[in-house]
């Protein structure tokens, strides 16, 4: 006889599961639900690792593939347990006071010796599992199953699909909001907030830039260049590299790639413009300094530097561009012929 219990869901529906991965950082992560009949194209299938359904689970953070059952969280197990035995508990009481009712009525009536046997069930609440779900929550655009995760992940759970510029054009999605709605509050003539929260969008696409270059860059050295692991991604090594065009650029250099490739020298030059923008909005409270103008030739120092939202918004792209370009080097590697 087999037993059969749901694991605990999140108010979407989501199950939480647990990477086995070492490389994973974090380990946690959640998976929902997906259609029945998928319509995935040949040019679809060669971007992803796995076929997706049951069976196998893909580490979104570290793109490592095991048994399903290797990403069950030890909370979940942890829960079905209480669950069985709150129902075992309840089965037993039934069967006791099953036993009771029969004795009773087996007794004989009007005699001078009477014996009834008494049951009192204690009925304990149904063990509770909270499961919460993460900020982030994503549709694979492949194999489109729901799942959620940290702030950044490199593959889909299920199909292992590369997903990095499905989380980027997330970040550019929430940066055109906060855009917007700086511009509400300018026409308004709150000034001061409105340029306060349009540094915030800015600052945040150079921070979601260097979160995601530098994940890239740790998944490939760790699967192209493993020997070397521990003095290409030491601290001292890596460290802000990724806020400048030029040192992230000789760190993929050793992996023979080159991020960057595919935008013009303009493009090149209003990213290397708005990532120098970002340290003054961020350490200078948006006044610019000497380093700052020998990149920016039409201000002075000590002057406001100004915050336009198109401006951030090609900055958003240009970035997302390298982005979805560089994704590229996460897919599986072809077949060869033996």
């Amino acid at each position: 006889m087999e037993l059969a219990l749901p694991v605990p869901t999140s108010p979407s529906g989501k199950v939480y599961k647990y990477s086995p991965s070492p490389d994973a950082q974090p380990r946690l992560f959640l998976i929902g639900n997906a259609p029945d009949e998928r319509n995935i194209s040949e040019d679809e299938r060669g971007r992803m690792r796995r076929e997706p359904g049951p069976g196998q689970t893909v580490c979104p953070y570290s793109g490592y593939i095991g048994d399903d059952d290797d990403f069950v969280h030890a909370d979940d197990i942890e829960a079905i347990k209480k669950h069985a035995l709150w129902l075992a508990e309840n089965d037993l009481s039934d069967i006791v006071g099953e036993w009771a009712k029969e004795f009773n009525r087996r007794q004989p009536r009007g005699g001078f010796i009477s014996m009834k046997m008494e049951h009192k069930p204690r009925r304990r609440p149904k063990p509770l599992a909270i499961r919460e779900d993460l900020l982030r929550s994503l549709e694979c655009e492949i194999c489109e199953r729901q799942y959620g995760v940290y702030a950044l992940a490199l593959f889909c759970p299920d199909c292992g699909a590369p997903n990095v510029a499905l989380h980027f054009r997330r970040e550019v999605a929430l940066i055109g909001e906060q855009i917007a709605l700086a511009d509400e509050l300018d026409q308004q003539g709150k000034n001061e907030i409105a340029y306060r929260l349009m540094g915030n969008a800015h600052e945040d696409v150079l921070t979601a830039f260097e979160a995601t270059l530098k994940s890239v860059h740790a998944q490939l050295v760790r699967t192209h260049l493993p020997d070397q692991v521990e003095k290409i991604l030491g601290k001292k090594a890596v460290g802000n590299a990724f806020q400048n065009v030029e040192r992230g650029r000789k760190l993929f250099a050793k992996l023979g790639i080159d991020p960057f490739d595919g935008l013009d020298e303009a493009g090149i030059k209003h990213i290397q413009l708005n990532a120098e923008k970002r340290h003054v909005l961020g350490h200078n409270l948006g006044i610019a300094d000497d380093h700052y103008v020998s990149f920016a030739e039409d201000l002075e120092p000590g002057e406001t530097v100004t915050l336009i939202g198109d401006d951030i918004r090609r900055f958003a792209d240009l970035c997302l561009s390298v982005v979805a370009r560089l994704e590229d080097s996460l897919l599986p590697a072809p077949p060869t012929d033996e």
